[in-house]
């Protein structure tokens, strides 16, 4: 479970944070940021979450999602 122990955000899941931009259809620069930490801190998370994780940025890419701040 990635929590704001170690990254400043509220304490959240990768989960958490999928199923509220899946929900929203809405992205901010801090979703952002923290999807990007996960990746670059190589921290475990699962398959379904990655592949998620994967959909979003595609979604993204498709303008299917609004970033929002």
């Amino acid at each position: 479970m990635i929590t704001a122990d170690v990254f400043p955000h509220p304490t959240v899941t990768v989960a958490q944070v999928i199923k509220r931009i899946l929900g929203t259809g809405k992205i901010t620069r801090a979703d952002e940021q923290f999807f990007l930490w996960v990746v670059a801190a190589r921290t475990h998370i699962s398959d379904e979450d990655a592949n998620r994780v994967t959909d979003i940025y595609d979604r993204l890419k498709m303008g299917l999602l609004k970033v929002v701040d």
